[in-house]
């Protein structure tokens, strides 16, 4: 059983490599087998078909960065403080591995399969801006009715969103004061921020 999931992470690593080089071929099924020194029905047998590969490609991204520290986050006494550092969660999460995020996301465009699950799991950090949005109550004042400003925060927080504001000379991360303040205008907060930031 060990040696299958050593052959497994091995797959999940050969992958990871693939989406970040850019000297490499392109992604394929062969491709990932090769680097990973495995057959090609090894993959098949692991994941059974590319979208099953990619699905799992994304939750190791996943369980490799920060987005693990979202329960904690949202257990957090302040909720404004929990806001922004929720915010930068993802700014963090679409740092690692930036490039295989964006191949992910292209991926997804020409596979229905693939862009549900991606959009299923995408759909925590929804449930997560409304659990956050409860504990504010009063505190936050939308500048649109709540379920829309759930869905704009949404779009805020996606590696499209945090990509583009990054451009070619920053990273994700490094735009997430940028969006701490979109979101809590959105909100309609006006209070400072954590630290000394303020809108």
């Amino acid at each position: 059983m060990r040696s299958v999931e050593e052959g497994r992470e091995r797959i999940l690593a050969a992958a990871r490599d693939l989406l970040e080089d850019d000297d490499a071929e392109g992604f394929s099924i062969d491709a990932v087998a090769r680097r990973a020194g495995v057959a090609r029905m090894t993959i098949y047998n692991q994941f059974e078909s590319k979208a099953g590969l990619l699905e799992a490609l994304f939750d190791s991204l996943a369980a490799r960065g920060p987005l693990g520290q979202i329960a904690d986050v949202l257990k957090m006494d302040d909720p404004l403080v929990a806001l922004d550092e929720y915010v930068g969660i993802f700014g963090r999460f679409w740092t690692v591995r930036r490039r295989a995020h964006g191949r992910l996301r292209a991926a997804a465009l020409h596979d229905t399969e693939l862009a549900a699950a991606m959009n299923a799991r995408n759909e925590r950090r929804r449930r997560g801006l409304a659990a956050l949005l409860r504990r504010l109550g009063d505190k936050a004042r939308p500048v649109v009715p709540r379920a829309d400003a759930i869905t704009v925060i949404y779009v805020l927080l996606s590696f499209d969103t945090f990509n583009e504001l990054a451009g070619p000379d920053r990273t994700p991360e490094d735009v997430v004061p940028m969006v701490q303040k979109l979101v809590r205008a959105v909100l309609g907060i006006r209070e400072p921020g954590t630290g000394n930031r303020e809108l």
